[in-house]
């Protein structure tokens, strides 16, 4: 009896973790958790007409479908290469700030730092101004009261922009500094 116990909990085990084992089964939850969390902003950064689905496929390798809403509210399968600059853009920045949610919620390490290299390119001023209000929540969730998302330790944002894009979200940052280069010398000009 105790032999037969034992052999069907090795089969069930077997079921529940998969043939690639508990690694492949962590993996597949981390797929599952980065995901969920970028879902969430690129509802906000795409007003919910986009979705990416992320999967683990069978070689343990990450799979990216990405959705556009039609205008008759059905989603319909977009491969990543047709997304336009912004789109992609929204998709990047969605799954880079899912990530920080990630692994804040996953192993409990909260930055209180984020740095990000020209996330407005390719956006349009809609665009810009959801990546900057955003980021203006992001920098207001100190209480953990916001449960949408777990990245509530964020006090600082350096972000590298063009001059357009800087100028456009001055009232979302408390401070603005810029780098000035002329002659092949670089200064800082702090606000």
């Amino acid at each position: 009896a105790n032999a037969e116990q034992s052999s069907r909990t090795l089969v069930r085990l077997a079921e529940v973790f998969g043939p690639r084992g508990v690694q492949s089964f962590v993996l597949q939850n981390a797929v599952q958790a980065l995901s969920s969390f970028s879902q969430v902003y690129l509802d906000l950064l795409s007003d919910d007409t986009l979705k990416l689905e992320l999967a683990l496929d069978t070689g343990d390798r990450i799979s990216r479908t990405a959705y556009i809403r039609s205008p008759d509210g059905s989603w319909v399968d977009r491969p990543l290469s047709s997304l336009s600059g912004g789109q992609w853009r929204r998709c990047s920045l969605a799954l880079s700030l899912g990530f920080t949610d990630l692994v804040a919620n996953q192993r409990n390490i909260r930055s209180s730092l984020l740095v990000l290299d020209e996330p407005l390119t390719h956006l349009d001023a809609t665009g810009r101004a959801q990546v900057g209000k955003i980021l203006r929540r992001l920098l207001q969730k100190t209480d953990g009261s916001d449960t949408e998302t777990a990245n509530n330790k964020l006090t600082t944002i350096i972000m590298i922009l063009q001059d357009l894009a800087a100028e456009e979200l001055e009232e979302s940052f408390d401070s603005i500094d810029v780098v000035i280069r002329d002659d092949g010398i670089s200064r800082v000009v702090v606000d």
